[in-house]
């Protein structure tokens, strides 16, 4: 079968079905009732594969073929991850040069997870209202991605999880009939990147269908891939869950598809209370903004340090694949309609 039309099939079938459940959009990331998968997908196992990845752009979308060889890894492995990766593979080259071509913005990224992705607290401040305090070496990183950080998302808000990205349940009038959540935003900004960190939300169906998360998760990755848009995983602080599977099924797909992670859990560990007020949510500091870094004492908070590290992402990014490409690669972004 078409890899292409299968995963647009699942897709489908997963909106469908969904749509014939209640979801709970309560406010400030509380749980709302998860939809569960419509078709079974082998249980996550404690493996790293190695993949051979291809990518072809014969159409307006590409499409992904892997083939992997299992390697055991051991448990905990992702909590020695580092917060920001040493380089990018060379298949996150190939996305983003994939995209370019595809017409994409370089010079866009989109917000995709729960509440701790949504306006106004992340990355948004840095638009117009930040202060780098000893990180004014990430000020380029702003400057480049400058009119993507205040973009709106729909793609970004409290309650929602894997699902939620794969119905359209919670589109809005911007959306086409029939469009994803996640087809939506990625349409309407037209990124080279995607930021993707979601998961608490998820901890009711790990534990009644444990294959859920990552079924829905390699839904989205490869949905992103095939659009020529480069996914960035996050980690997330929290434990919700209770046994960290879905920090784990996180790194474990970032390391199979050869993708940047972004260990948010480790950088929010040395913080006081983990950088959480409850068991699910972040903290802040009430006498300053989300970013704003010019008083030490802000970083020892969860929403803070969720900024600044992801700021350092974006400039890992802009390091990476904006300044070390080719002259010859010449992007023709496509306007937001």
């Amino acid at each position: 079968m078409n890899p292409g039309r299968q995963l647009r099939g699942r897709r489908i079938e997963i909106a469908v079905i969904s749509s014939s459940l209640l979801l709970s959009f309560l406010v400030a990331c509380t749980f709302s009732t998860p939809v569960s998968p419509t078709e079974a997908a082998p249980s996550p196992e404690d493996s790293l594969p190695s993949p051979t990845l291809t990518l072809a752009a014969s159409s307006p979308t590409a499409e992904l073929v892997a083939t992997s060889t299992p390697t055991p890894l051991p448990p905990g492995f992702w909590q020695q991850l580092p917060i920001i990766p040493e380089k990018i593979s060379d298949h996150v080259r190939e996305i983003y040069h994939l995209g370019l071509t595809l017409g994409n913005n370089p010079h866009v990224f989109s917000r995709i997870g729960d509440c701790a992705s949504a306006a106004p607290a992340f990355l948004v401040g840095f638009g117009r209202n930040y202060n780098l305090g000893d990180y004014t070496h990430l000020q380029p990183a702003i400057d480049y991605f400058q009119g993507s950080f205040e973009r709106p998302s729909l793609a970004a808000k409290s309650g929602l999880n894997t699902a939620g990205l794969l119905t359209t349940l919670w589109t809005g009038d911007q959306c086409l009939a029939n469009e994803t959540l996640l087809d939506c935003q990625y349409r309407l900004d037209h990124p080279s990147f995607a930021i993707i960190s979601i998961g608490t939300d998820e901890a009711y169906y790990v534990h009644h269908a444990p294959a859920s998360f990552e079924q829905n998760m390699r839904i989205i990755i490869e949905d992103t891939i095939a659009k020529g848009i480069v996914p960035i995983l996050g980690t997330k602080a929290d434990d919700f869950e209770g046994d960290n599977s879905i920090n784990a099924t996180i790194a474990r797909l970032a390391l199979e598809y050869n993708l940047p992670l972004w260990n948010f859990w480790l950088a929010a560990q040395p913080l006081p209370g983990h950088g959480l007020i409850d068991p699910a949510h972040l903290n802040s500091v009430s006498y300053t903004n989300f970013t704003d870094f010019s008083i030490p004492h802000s970083l020892e908070y969860g929403m803070q340090m969720r900024n600044l590290t992801a700021l350092q992402m974006l400039n890992f990014l802009w390091e990476q694949l904006v300044e070390t490409s080719p002259v010859d690669v010449v992007a023709t972004p496509t306007p937001t309609p």
